[in-house]
């Protein structure tokens, strides 16, 4: 369930703050704090904590100090604390003591730094949590909050107000976003620096931001989440009405060691992070540039109601460049309407293009400019326009800005229909795209980025348009039955994992896993094992001809990713550990004998325990596929479920989906649809159509099985065959905790 959200109005909005260890040089943390505290017109009661000072009767920045944090006033809203490590602790449990409901710690040298600093992070919890305290950081550099003038950091510069928030585990990057959103004129409501997170994290910020009406755009920089399913509650709610974009570090090995050094966390599996912001509503950016060029159309225009993207340019090959990525996006290129046509001919030279894009050519000044933006904003089927601009004698970058800008905001835009800009080129531009910022119209370097942004628009919009289920209507733990996941489930599963886990075992394969995935639901093959060839034939008739015979061995096997055995009845299956189509008993006897014998010629030290009998399909030879489901167990957000052509082509290819579970019924759509070979999977140059319906079971059924059978750490189902006879699991592989 999640967590009872934090009252964090007293970090956010303190009626009065003590800078403890503040100081009158802003060579310090402490002074320079102080001097942003004062400066930002922070409308509160300050107190500076310096004993020195206090000692001696002296003010700190026309402020008298106080001797210590145990003569502050109790109950106090928020102290920021600006000391060493060394001395945080005991600061600490003074504030606990005054009741201080609220504070941030600014040192670092906490669990990032080993074994004592983590001891001593975890002591800073549990003070604050024994006192019922908010606490922000440790190795943090503190708090911006516009709305009420305060700024405890030790950040350089200002931000004005406005509606984007932004939080992250990385001071610097705190830094960079803030002097980079000055230079755009981009106003900020929150501004916070997490951290190492030791009591409040990420999650707690997500639900007082979302709640915050002073926040219409959440943007985040993320290292590590502590509590994957708890971050992801919070961001399903918030990104359900508010936009979340979030930057993912430590997406690499070299990077993933740099954020266990930055602030000792783990950051964790890609492949998880991005099905968890995937599923939860939050658009995961890929780099720095990308999250700013999002932030500025997300903080300053309404979002589009369709995906009807006009190009408005006065050359062809910026907006050719805006038509490809146009192509590539969720956005289409409709023509404009039969009125506007008549509206932009009348406007346009003869052999200007009145198309989409509308090309008014590289003489076009600031009036032609209007009058074709006026048109466009003014067609039905526009819902969103972006404005071009090469540099030429005609299209003065500040004269043509101001007309956008008046174009705009006319009587004819009465639709609120977002519009960005792309003035190519930097000195000849730079006045324009200055007015435009001021103007709060987003201007960018390059056509592509324009498109992402307005794209990234309309994609919000597609989702606050639906009502996503909360998580999944059938795989939740408070609900393990019922929905779509209609596969029967048998608690024989449990008995044999649970079984084998008592043996000792750490994986079971071959008949004993087979079993289990049947028990759990997941269609599996009629399956024996046959350790002689005799007992292959006794199963094989007992099964029904015709069969497949896999060599029975721990060891994983190769796998060719699509069906064989329409070669011949008798034939080997495309690897040296199958037989398939095995038509009579004689086969079926020399198949066994075979694979044994080959086994022990070519890999003496294997141990093999026989052979698999499995019943074959009936229609082989009108083909399929060879497919891989299975989970791994991701430390931070549990079962990741994983999809793809079995073989390694698709691992080496990257050409695997991936959620997390519990799944939904969209969810399993969603991962067999973002696979490249999905188009075969639906007939695509004569192959076989394979049932969608019976792999989102599939999916479905893998998904409870990992979260009731929290002892497997993995699973892996394959080859999970596929095609018009329907699909089967032919081969599982569970791994035990």
């Amino acid at each position: 369930m999640p967590q009872q959200p934090l009252d964090l109005k007293p970090l956010f909005e303190p009626a009065a703050v003590a800078v403890v260890g503040a100081s009158r040089s802003q060579a310090k943390v402490g002074g320079m704090l102080l001097s942003n505290l004062l400066g930002a017109g922070y409308r509160g009661r300050v107190y500076p904590v310096n004993p020195a000072a206090a000692l001696q009767g002296k003010d700190i920045m026309d402020l008298p100090a106080v001797a210590s944090a145990a003569e502050l006033p109790d109950g106090l809203d928020l102290a920021v604390v600006c000391l060493p490590r060394e001395q945080v602790l005991q600061e600490m449990r003074l504030l606990a003591d005054k009741g201080v409901r609220a504070a941030i710690v600014l040192a670092a040298g906490f669990r990032e730094t080993g074994r004592l600093g983590f001891e001593a992070e975890m002591e800073l919890k549990r003070i604050a949590q024994g006192a019922g305290m908010v606490l922000l950081g440790p190795n943090s550099l503190g708090l911006i909050s516009t709305s009420c003038g305060l700024n405890a950091s030790f950040a350089i510069g200002q931000p004005k107000p406005g509606g984007v928030a932004f939080f992250s585990q990385s001071g610097a990057m705190c830094v960079a976003v803030l002097d980079w959103a000055m230079s755009l004129n981009m106003g900020f409501s929150r501004f916070v620096s997490l951290g190492n997170k030791a009591l409040l994290d990420e999650s707690a910020v997500l639900r007082y931001l979302g709640a915050d009406p002073e926040t219409k755009v959440i943007l985040g920089y993320c290292e590590s989440v502590e509590d994957g399913n708890e971050f992801m509650a919070a961001a399903r709610e918030v990104s359900a009405h508010k936009p979340v974009l979030m930057l993912k570090a430590g997406s690499t090995a070299a990077g993933a060691r740099a954020v266990s050094a930055h602030t000792g966390a783990i950051s964790g599996s890609p492949a998880a992070y991005r099905a968890a912001f995937r599923q939860s509503g939050v658009l995961q950016v890929a780099e720095s540039a990308q999250l700013f060029g999002l932030a500025q159309v997300f903080a300053t225009q309404p979002l589009p109601t369709g995906p009807g993207l006009a190009i408005l340019t006065n050359s062809g090959g910026p907006g050719i460049l805006a038509a490809d990525a146009c192509a590539r996006s969720s956005l289409t290129l409709p023509r404009p309407s039969t009125d506007t046509l008549s509206r932009l001919t009348e406007i346009l030279p003869s052999f200007a293009s009145a198309y989409n894009p509308v090309d008014i050519l590289g003489d076009a000044g600031p009036e032609r400019y209007r009058a074709a933006l006026t048109a466009l904003l003014a067609d039905a089927q526009t819902h969103a326009v972006l404005v071009l601009l090469t540099p030429t004698a005609q299209a003065q970058a500040q004269a043509t800005a101001r007309t956008i800008i008046e174009a705009v905001n006319g009587a004819e835009n009465v639709s609120a229909k977002p519009v960005a800009a792309c003035f190519m080129g930097r000195e000849a531009v730079r006045a324009g795209r200055e007015l435009l910022q001021a103007a709060n119209i987003p201007c960018y370097d390059f056509p592509e980025a324009a498109v992402e942004a307005l794209d990234a628009l309309y994609l919000h919009f597609r989702r606050t348009q639906k009502n996503p289920p909360p998580a999944s209507s059938c795989d939740s733990e408070e609900n393990l039955s019922g929905g779509s996941c209609d596969a029967p489930w048998d608690e024989e599963a449990r008995y044999i994992v649970e079984a084998a886990k008592t043996r000792g075992l750490i994986e079971l394969s071959g008949v004993e896993a087979l079993e289990a995935a049947h028990a759990a639901g997941l269609p599996v093959l009629t399956t024996g094992l046959a350790r002689t060839s005799a007992e292959a034939v006794r199963l094989a008739r007992e099964i029904g001809l015709p069969v497949s015979l896999h060599l029975a061995t721990p060891e994983p096997g190769p796998a060719t990713g699509a069906w064989s055995g329409s070669g011949g009845e008798t034939g080997p299956a495309g690897s040296m550990g199958r037989f398939a189509r095995l038509g009579d008993e004689e086969a079926v006897r020399h198949a066994f004998l075979a694979l044994t014998s080959r086994a022990a010629r070519l890999r003496p030290e294997a141990y093999v325990t026989g052979c698999l009998v499995q019943a074959a399909l009936a229609l082989p030879d009108e083909g399929g596929f060879e497919l891989v489901v299975g989970f791994t167990r991701d430390p931070q957000f549990g079962p990741l479920l994983s999809f793809g052509l079995a073989g390694v082509t698709s691992e080496l290819l990257g050409d695997v989906s991936h959620r997390l579970a519990p799944l939904s019924p969209e969810d399993a759509r969603h991962m067999l649809r973002e696979v490249r070979f999905y188009p075969l999977l639906r007939g695509a140059r004569g192959g076989a159509v394979v049932s969608l319906g019976a792999l989102e079971r599939l999916l479905m059924a893998v998904s409870r099985l990992a979260l009731r059978l929290p002892m497997l750490v993995g699973a892996e189902f394959s080859p999970v065959l596929a095609g018009p006879g329907g699909v089967h699991v032919a081969g599982a592989r569970l791994t035990l905790g």
